[in-house]
């Protein structure tokens, strides 16, 4: 991205990695959650800034993070630990405790999704619990009272270690959950669907290319209902359709070491797929995603470690030393980073995704345009038409 083209709010929330989220829990224009080892804090927007309202302290370190839940109240604030789930909401403009689990000893609830998978009219809570090997999914209780248990709706084994959880919305059908699991060495994502007999398994990836470290799921395709996409530690995202088997339909560019946070929502006014990376370099693809070359990128120099949309399409980054920025996109000027590969020039990659050679040397500095090397990082102009 050109410098100065975007707007930025930046905080230091604490030293270690920091998950994000953000919803409707006190104003309606986006608040915005940080939660990062016992700590989670609670922003409003204000203008081009962003006021602390809240801080819990919680008891034991947060694993995982949602947002919403607004059925009986504004969004909560869920946080998955090593044995329980908490959440929070507000009541007479204070946020204070409000529904919990039963403790499930060394369950580790390593990350949350919300969805109405049970068809009730309701969203209920699916939590990948990495040393119970199994997803839980929670439902709430009857009454809107805080201080209540969370009711177990149901435990399903998985095949291996569940890492990543996420809920498929899907035309005129329930949704699926989808569960990315690691077993020796492998990993792969297994789907499941509720039915009068519980869940039962759907389709499944089996030995996937690459070691899972994100997932998500929304609109990518173009097609009704919602797809998958996941990223991995070759850098690379997968785009999978979801019908009655899981197809990869798209592998993007090489964007870096590994992906280490993915985000689907609404940008400024049009739906994207926000991809972020431990070099702290963050590419915007549109959706549906049709291109394995990011449309815009910024760098934002610290290591992304979470992702989130705000309601008011507003960028919110978690970074793994302890930071919390908010991005807001404006016009102008935009490229997206490439890392130079054996064999290619400067006119050929020019050439490939319809440039100009001057302004490739122009936005990169380039002052010996003849020498670039494999692993090399070049901003790519899109040259408006």
């Amino acid at each position: 991205m050109v410098k100065g083209k975007n707007l930025q709010w930046e905080s230091r929330v604490n030293r270690g990695p920091v998950l994000v989220g953000s919803g409707r829990i006190i104003s309606d224009r986006g608040d915005v959650v940080a939660a990062t080892g016992r700590r989670i804090a609670v922003f409003a927007p204000e203008n081009n800034i962003y006021r602390l309202l809240s801080t819990i302290d919680v008891p034991v370190e947060v694993l995982s993070l949602a947002v919403g839940m607004g059925n009986f109240t504004p969004d909560q604030i869920i946080a998955g630990t090593l044995d329980q789930i908490l959440t929070w909401a507000v009541r007479g403009g204070t946020i204070v405790p409000f529904w919990r689990t039963p403790p499930e000893p060394e369950a580790r609830f390593v990350s949350l999704a919300l969805g109405d998978v049970n068809g009730d009219g309701r969203l209920e809570i699916v939590a990948a619990a990495e040393g119970a090997g199994a997803f839980y999914v929670y439902e709430q209780p009857g009454r809107p009272e805080a201080e209540m248990n969370l009711q177990l709706l149901s435990i399903r084994l998985v095949p291996g270690a569940p890492q990543k959880v996420t809920v498929i919305e899907r035309a005129g059908m329930l949704p699926l959950i989808a569960v990315a699991f690691q077993e020796e060495g492998n990993w792969g994502i297994v789907t499941f669907s509720y039915t009068e007999r519980g869940f039962v398994s759907g389709p499944l990836l089996e030995r996937l290319p690459g070691g899972l470290t994100a997932m998500v799921s929304g609109r990518l395709t173009g097609v009704p209902g919602e797809d998958l996409a996941w990223g991995g530690d070759d850098g690379r995202v997968r785009v999978v359709a979801v019908g009655e088997t899981l197809s990869t339909v798209l592998t993007t560019d090489d964007l870096g070491s590994a992906i280490s946070a993915l985000a689907v929502g609404r940008l400024v006014d049009r739906e994207v797929l926000v991809v972020g990376t431990p070099e702290g370099h963050i590419f915007i693809y549109p959706v549906p995603v049709v291109s394995p070359s990011p449309e815009r990128a910024i760098t934002v120099e610290v290591p992304v470690n979470d992702l989130a949309l705000t309601a008011n399409g507003r960028l919110v980054v978690g970074s793994r030393e302890g930071r919390l920025l908010v991005i807001w996109m404006s016009g102008g000027s935009s490229f997206f980073l490439y890392r130079v590969r054996p064999g290619d020039t400067l006119w050929e990659l020019a050439r490939r995704y319809d440039t100009s050679l001057e302004e490739i040397i122009r936005i990169n500095g380039l002052t010996s345009p003849d020498r670039i090397y494999p692993g090399d990082i070049l901003q790519i102009p899109l040259l408006k038409t």
